[in-house]
């Protein structure tokens, strides 16, 4: 049975050697060009890595395909693989301090003034009476999760030690922990927007949630709020969200994702003062392969077992 590992910016093959020592019968694969994956995944039962449609078909003997990343769509995009017995399973859970870490150095960019001095330090100019007054701070402010996750788990955590009053939606709201105020199902999603200070989007990417935040969504949130989107790309309606800060119906917005990425250099999004834009490296850690290769390696072990399902499997017809 062969495992390929595909490229990746990880190191994820540096665990090839113990893997190789725990399984002597297996025959562990390095493919560290992208452009090569196609012939080498041609007999390969196992993939670790990122692939698109035409190396999806190239593999003729694929069972299992373990994403690095906590997002699927990419794979859902392939007709043949949902189609098809290959099992999914994501990196579900890995990302979730360092995405909570990244929203709120988003929302501290704004509201502690670091993103205004990072201008005025390239400007020489020390504008202390100019910044100083629209400084705030989150205590008593309300956060407003969509999608309450490992990841929206995880904001919510960081969020109970700035004293803030957290409020969330899900499409199973349950195992509400006790410092959050309200866990409420999808249904009342305007009751957050209507009520959050600060509203973070971290729902995965599927059919349902494909421009759920959109221009009537937006349109419920207080003028003082700002947007966050955290988890892919295609959720929230940039066009809509575009207008609303041009128009300062929204204070503030910050993203790390986007559709399309990379986002084009012609996008109307660049060039608005009162949104953050980060190139989608959010999920980045310095335990990103650790976390994955933790999630591999028991997964491996399910498989080999015939244990299903494996730990973070997709329904691939449900998206999640």
């Amino acid at each position: 049975m062969k495992v390929l590992i595909g490229a990746n910016p990880m190191g994820l093959e540096k665990a090839m050697p113990e893997l190789q020592a725990q399984y002597p019968e297996l025959e562990f694969v390095h493919c560290p060009n992208r452009d090569e994956t196609a012939r080498y995944i041609a007999d390969a039962d196992i993939y670790l890595g990122w692939l698109n449609r035409e190396i999806f078909l190239a593999a003729k003997r694929l069972r299992w395909i373990q994403s690095p990343s906590s997002g699927i769509n990419y794979y859902l995009e392939i007709p043949e693989l949902v189609e098809s017995d290959v099992i999914l399973t994501s990196a579900r859970g890995t990302h979730g301090a360092c995405l909570a870490e990244s929203v709120f150095g988003m929302i501290l960019a704004f509201t502690r003034g670091i993103r205004e001095s990072i201008f005025r330090q390239q400007e020489h100019l020390w504008d202390n009476r100019g910044i100083r007054p629209k400084l705030v701070e989150l205590t008593g402010s309300t956060l407003g999760i969509i999608g309450f996750g490992a990841i929206g788990r995880a904001i919510a955590k960081r969020a109970q030690a700035f004293d803030m009053r957290i409020v969330a939606v899900d499409v199973v709201p349950q195992d509400k922990p006790d410092y959050v105020a309200e866990l409420w199902p999808l249904e009342r999603l305007d009751d957050l927007l209507r009520s959050a200070d600060y509203v973070v989007v971290t729902v995965p990417y599927t059919p349902q949630t494909e421009g759920m935040i959109g221009a009537a969504q937006i349109a419920q949130m207080k003028p003082t709020a700002m947007l966050v989107g955290m988890s892919r790309g295609g959720i929230i309606d940039q066009e809509a969200l575009a207008q609303a800060l041009r128009e300062k119906r929204l204070a503030a917005a910050a993203l790390d994702v986007f559709k399309p990425e990379p986002l084009p250099p012609d996008s109307e999004l660049w060039d608005l003062e009162n949104l953050l834009i980060t190139p989608h490296i959010a999920g980045g850690t310095q335990f990103e392969g650790q976390h994955i290769l933790e999630i591999f390696r028991e997964n491996l072990e399910r498989f080999l077992q015939g244990r299903f399902p494996l730990r973070n499997q997709i329904d691939k017809r449900q998206g999640f």
